[in-house]
């Protein structure tokens, strides 16, 4: 909690003591946000990743110019771990403050929405946004009981485990994940899946040529799995699909 904190009383700081602070984003989603609530300004700098258009881009997310971001003297650098946990270690070298946006719940993003709210000085407009993805998150029906698992490489196969956002959206809507003994994020195999047998994979990859796996498919955009404002696209696309996956289920089951 501290860790996340810190970063985030810093830069209200010094936020408050220049006028404009200004903040470099090696977090996508967190750019996005930042820009819906009106303070595209204080982006100094953004990763080849990020949708936001006119802003200096600093490198990729794992491999950012650093001597580049030091010399536009940011208030914070916003990072997710643990992916980016060595780009952090380095930034902080060079005496640069980093924050993580990494939430791994909807109640999560809620509240990084908020924060992200105080960094930029746009609190209002914060709450205002936060309330309707809470909203949003609060209409989510279960649909039935369905068991599934999230494939998000194929080569090796990486599944999301319990603590994944992505994970907890679709618990929501009634699912049962298979690999909820992985914390974030890990390899397993395709005889791990086999074995386990799920009735839905979601997917931002192609699995239809593996041989064996009788579920149902639900292809997902890469940014929506990512904790971000995509989640109205991704609530929107899951009730459709989802839906459409358990018709087809229960008409196997003979239900």
């Amino acid at each position: 909690m501290f860790r996340r904190l810190f970063p985030l009383l810093f830069l209200i700081l010094a936020c408050s003591s220049k006028g404009k602070g200004k903040v470099v984003s090696l977090a996508p989603s967190a750019d996005e946000i930042i820009v819906a609530l009106g303070k595209k300004d204080v982006l100094a700098g953004v990763s080849t990743y990020s949708k936001v258009k006119g802003v200096p881009v600093v490198g990729d997310l794992l491999n950012p110019d650093y001597e580049r971001i030091a010399s536009m003297s940011p208030d914070v650098v916003i990072v997710v771990l643990p992916m980016e946990r060595r780009v952090a270690e380095r930034l902080e070298k060079l005496g640069l403050k980093t924050y993580d946006f990494s939430p791994e719940s909807a109640g999560e993003l809620v509240e990084e929405i908020r924060k992200l709210g105080k960094m930029v000085g746009a609190e209002r407009e914060a709450e205002r946004l936060a309330d309707s993805v809470k909203r949003l998150v609060s209409s989510i029906k279960p649909k039935g009981r369905f068991k599934f698992y999230v494939e998000l490489s194929s080569k090796p196969i990486f599944v999301a485990g319990d603590s994944a956002y992505i994970s907890d959206i679709i618990r929501r809507f009634g699912g049962e994940n298979l690999f909820s003994n992985i914390k974030g994020y890990a390899p397993v195999s395709t005889e791990e899946i086999m074995a386990k047998d799920p009735d839905v994979v979601f997917t931002t990859q192609d699995v239809g040529h593996r041989i064996g796996l009788k579920a149902c498919v639900v292809k997902l955009k890469h940014d929506y799995v990512a904790p971000g404002l995509s989640i109205f696209a991704l609530v929107s696309e899951l009730d459709v699909k989802i839906d459409s996956c358990l018709k087809v289920i229960r008409k196997a089951n003979g239900g």
